[in-house]
Formats: structure tokens, C-alpha cells, sequence
């Protein structure tokens, strides 16, 4: 175990102080065979000069422009693997790990070679007896993805490995096996649907999701996101991530699609917020316009052997 590589790409965006809390934690993490690299995601906080001057050991890739959730985590993925990781945890920079987090998970990861991502469970870090994610299923009706465990106090079912349809990005480890077979995250998502697009094509690759419920963390929830207020932008931005999701894998896709984004409009326009059910469904206009591309392989030079 000791001889498998894992690199763990930490994604930051600004708020530098919870950057530091999650890389202070980070670097404590027993794991012997660990690589670390901060991507920062064009922060205009001083965050790459402040985590090289704060931990050496960390290794800071600048993207110069924020590139969002899924092509942040792809500039860190890339540069890990080239440096030889089996495994690359991608973790958010609003979170706090235990030192034994990779241990557990690479143990996990080893028993059985159809794992391709493996999830912790995942805590609020303000109330660490509540669960925040064990995973993510599709919900029939009303039809949507919703979290599995959200809300419910730590223990009972959410102690019970299992594997998952969905798996939200927030802290994950991948193997090498699963970003040759599925390739990287799609990074035509800005934010939201990437995880869950990504949690699509590794189990149509023939891979597993597996919930490991003994390796946990913590977790703020959507620090970044939330800083920006639910302006326009957010919902817009919402909207199009649905529509690229659907489009690739509703069947049939405007059935889906109509069935799965019409009740996302419908319950904000009915709820808090009906002017952002109205950007919302603005954004789902703009997904359906844009050109759908393949999501991004791994570049040549980055060695595929599994």
C-alpha cells in the first residue's frame, strides 16, 4: 500500500484563510507516498504567494483566470498524474481532513480494482454529528439528484459502504484507471452537474463509485459559491450546467430535460426565489444553444497505462 502514489489537488479560490485551514490539515495526513498541489484558481487575494511562503511542501499551479470547479481540478489532475499518482484526491479548499483520511481510502481503493472513485463521508464542519453527503441517487419524483444522508445525524445507515450512482466533488479519490477510461472533468461546466456528469461516464466506462463511510471529513459548504451571492450570474450559470448535463444524458433527452429542469424552475419560482428561477431558465436557454462538446481525455504525454 505504502508504494501506491496519491497526489492530492486542492482547488482554491480566494479565502485564503480557509485555504490555510484545509492545507494545514492536509500536510498532516500520514499517508507516506503523498504529493501535494494547490491550484489557485485566479485569486485575487494573494493566495498562490501567501500557501509558497506558508507551505513549502505544496506545490502551487496559478491558472491566471478562474477556470471553474471542473477546469480547475483539471489543471491539477494533469500535472499529478504526469508526476506519476495512481491515485489523485481532489479535495475543495473549504474543507478540514483527518490525518488517517488516505490511509483508509487507499485500503479501500485496493480490495477491489473496479473502484474508480472513492467518496468519504462528509461532515459539516460546524456540526461534526451531521451528515452533509454520503453520496448522491437519482430521485424519481419530484425528479432530481439529490444528496443521500443530507442532514441526518452521523451514524446508522450512513455507516454502511455501498456503491453510489453520484458522487459530488467536494473531496474524492480517483484512480489513474478512471481518468484514462472516462477522462477528465468536463470542464464546460462552470460549476455544478461537472461531479455528476464525471459520476455518469466512469460508471459507463465499467467502474465503480464506492461510499467508504470510515474515511470522513469536514466540510463548510459552498464557501466560494455562496461568497458570490445568489446574483444573476449563479443562476444563469446553474441553468446551462442542467441543460449540458441533460443533453448529454437524458433519455430521451427533452423529455429528461423538460421533466428534470422544469421542476428545478418550478420549486425557486415558487419558493424564495422567483427572480432567479427566471435567470435560471434564461441559463437553461443558453445550454441548450451552445455547441455540446466530448469532455476532455488526458494530453498526449501523460502515460495511460492503468
Amino acid at each position: 500500500m505504502n508504494q501506491v502514489v496519491v497526489a492530492v489537488v486542492v482547488l482554491a479560490y480566494n479565502n485564503y484563510p480557509d485555504t490555510a485551514e484545509c492545507l494545514e490539515s492536509v500536510v498532516k495526513l500520514a499517508y507516506p507516498s503523498l504529493r501535494i498541489y494547490l491550484v489557485d484558481n485566479g485569486s485575487t487575494d494573494g493566495t498562490a504567494d501567501l500557501v509558497s511562503h506558508g507551505f513549502p511542501v505544496v506545490s502551487v499551479i496559478q491558472t491566471g483566470t478562474n477556470l471553474g470547479v471542473a477546469g480547475g481540478f483539471n489543471a491539477g489532475i494533469v500535472p499529478a498524474l504526469r508526476d506519476g499518482a495512481d491515485y489523485v484526491f481532489i479535495l475543495n479548499n473549504d474543507t478540514a481532513v483527518p490525518s488517517d483520511l488516505i490511509d483508509v481510502l487507499v485500503r479501500a481503493a485496493l480490495t477491489d480494482p473496479s473502484y474508480g472513485v472513492l467518496m468519504p463521508k462528509v461532515l459539516y464542519y460546524g456540526e461534526r454529528d451531521r451528515v452533509w453527503s454520503a453520496g448522491a441517487r437519482y430521485r424519481r419524483f419530484p425528479p432530481a439528484i439529490v444528496m443521500r444522508g443530507r442532514n441526518r445525524p452521523n451514524g446508522g445507515p450512513r455507516d454502511v459502504p455501498t456503491d453510489l450512482e453520484y458522487a459530488p466533488s467536494c473531496g474524492l479519490l480517483i484512480s489513474r484507471q478512471a481518468f484514462s477510461r472516462a477522462g477528465l472533468f468536463d470542464d464546460g461546466y462552470f460549476f455544478y452537474f461537472d461531479d455528476w456528469d464525471f459520476s455518469v461516464r466512469v460508471r459507463e466506462a465499467g467502474l465503480r463509485i464506492r461510499y467508504v463511510p470510515e474515511a470522513s471529513f469536514l466540510h463548510k459548504v459552498s464557501r466560494t459559491i455562496g461568497n458570490r451571492g445568489r446574483r444573476p450570474f449563479f443562476w444563469r450559470t446553474w441553468g446551462e450546467s442542467g441543460a449540458r448535463f441533460y443533453r448529454r444524458f437524458g433519455r430521451p433527452v427533452w423529455f429528461s430535460a423538460l421533466a428534470n429542469l422544469g421542476y428545478l424552475v418550478i420549486r425557486e419560482g415558487l419558493g424564495s426565489s422567483p427572480l432567479g428561477a427566471f435567470y435560471l431558465l434564461q441559463g437553461i436557454v443558453v445550454g441548450f444553444r451552445k455547441p455540446l462538446a466530448s469532455p476532455p481525455m488526458l494530453p498526449e504525454g501523460v502515460d495511460l497505462d492503468e
